[in-house]
């Protein structure tokens, strides 16, 4: 079977990505104390010591929406099947997310095609900066579910705008299929949905004025369809929240809490506290990429949360008979009194926020690693300037640009963290790849006007055209004793 060199090229790029994930989850692997899959794990402990979905959380114990569903359950599921916390688990999802990280280089080169059909470069350089950036790579290690939501978020994208799938009905169905799916990993990425479903239904809007009303109507309905099929896939989680809490909890029940967290009279803007500690912690290691990993973990557990110096023990009282919901909406009113008592304080927060989201974040110790500060780096360099360069192809890249700013808006005013900006990231390798995709081409056309012929390699001394081979005009000057299908006077007098 032959393959065309689009699919040899797909193949590679995806097969990189996997390799260097799956070599960095190799180099950093080491014992790692104290947890690993944090409150995801607990919830997969306990659903296979039959309590069900249930974890502490704010000073007691039961059936919980404090985190989203589905990853909680994938883990149970790697758990029943290799051992509970066991390295052979561990390294079986660092495995799964591997191919999903080389998943999402595809996704990626899939976006940028739809988005920018005539500069087929962009979508081959989009591609390779998914495939290659640190981040990304060293985030497969992690137990979190952020690679999920990035590889859903992009494939939910992609689909809403590709040409076979956009304005069709069974594309509906897969755009929503894959929105339920990414609101079930992560809540917070409904803010993407209304963009990906006016990306979708709005395909038509060129079709001219004569079917406008027609057009109209079909793009509700494909909206409808598309909202219609997430809400089925969210369902049975919805109505499960209803039966445990008594009340309508869309997937999470923790905005509240999240709010307060970092907006109090302690917060940085995060749900962490730094100390001193930690980074002495993160940098006592030997300068293997394993000892900085554990270093890392050892720093990231020394570091506080807010709960454990404003919540202590004895705060949890007030909560006493309240349900999860309830106890959240305490706490979001604590935040909200406290930014009404303190509007200047929380302008400074949110701006922290900011550069916590799009730069370094002071009080996550894996932030401050050389390794992560050089790729921030060179994300940020790289795609600011492609924002800037692509500015004239707003009309197709405005849904990327639309859920970028939505989601860092989000989490400049309500809580931030560096897990938090993974998920969008891909949606910004594209502009970087749109304003090197022309540069890129401009090269490849000239190398591919001045390179040797085979007629060349035949007669090394006969000069050559520059349009021979190359599809260039070249205008000749014509003198009176060059004309058409007559030689030269220089060419007469040697015959």
């Amino acid at each position: 079977m032959r393959y065309s060199r689009k699919t040899i090229g797909l193949l590679l790029l995806a097969s990189l990505a996997l390799a260097l994930r799956l070599l960095t989850v190799l180099l950093v692997a080491a014992p790692i104390d104290g947890p690993v899959a944090y409150e995801h794990g607990e919830i997969a402990r306990n659903l296979l010591a039959g309590k069900g979905f249930t974890i502490e959380f704010l000073g007691a114990e039961g059936p919980t929406s404090q985190q989203a569903p589905l990853y909680p359950f994938f883990l149970a599921a790697i758990y029943a099947c290799f051992g509970v916390d066991s390295p052979a688990s561990v390294m079986v999802v660092q495995i799964l997310q591997c191919a999903a990280g080389a998943g999402l280089v595809l996704a990626v080169v899939w976006l940028a095609w739809s988005l920018l059909p005539e500069q087929p470069a962009a979508g081959w350089l989009a591609g390779l900066g998914a495939a290659v950036y640190p981040t990304h790579i060293y985030m497969a290690t992690h137990l979190q579910v952020a690679s999920w939501a990035a590889l859903l978020l992009t494939l939910a994208l992609a689909t809403s705008v590709s040409p076979r799938w956009k304005g069709t009905w069974r594309g509906a169905v897969l755009a929503g299929a894959l929105g339920g799916l990414l609101l079930l990993a992560e809540p917070i990425l409904a803010l993407a949905l209304p963009v990906c479903a006016l990306a979708f239904a709005g395909a038509e809007l060129r079709s001219g004025r004569r079917l406008a009303c027609q057009t109209r109507w079909r793009e509700a309905g494909l909206a409808a369809a598309m909202a219609l099929t997430a809400a089925a896939v969210i369902a049975p989680w919805i109505v499960r929240n209803w039966l445990v809490h008594g009340e309508l909890v869309f997937v999470k029940s923790t905005f509240g809490y999240a709010f307060w967290q970092a907006n109090n009279e302690i917060s940085w803007g995060t749900d962490k506290v730094p100390k001193a500690s930690a980074e002495t912690l993160r940098r006592d290691h030997d300068g293997t990429l394993a000892g900085m990993n554990r270093a890392l973990w050892n720093a990231r557990h020394e570091t506080l949360y807010i709960d454990d110096v404003l919540l202590r023990p004895d705060s949890y009282r007030e909560f006493r008979g309240l349900t999860e919901p309830e106890r959240s909406r305490v706490l979001g009113r604590r935040a909200a009194a406290f930014i009404a008592a303190n509007p200047g304080r929380y302008v400074a927060l949110c701006l922290n926020r900011l550069r916590y989201f799009l730069i370094f974040d002071q009080t996550n110790p894996k932030a401050a690693n050389r390794l992560y500060r050089a790729g921030t780096s060179a994300w940020l360099v790289l795609c600011g300037v492609g924002l800037l360069a692509t500015t004239g192809q707003w009309r197709r890249l405005w849904p990327t640009y639309a859920i970028f700013a939505a989601v860092t808006l989000f989490h400049t005013l309500v809580i931030t963290s560096v897990r938090f900006r993974i998920p969008i990231e891909p949606l910004s390798f594209l502009w970087a790849a749109a304003a090197l995709a022309p540069l890129i081409s401009r090269r490849a056309i000239h190398s591919a006007a001045t390179a040797p012929t085979e007629a060349d390699r035949a007669h090394p001394a006969r000069p050559r055209l520059l349009d021979e081979d190359a599809s260039l005009p070249v205008t000749l000057p014509m003198s009176g004793s060059v004309r058409a299908g007559k030689p030269p006077q220089s060419s007469r007098r040697a015959a």
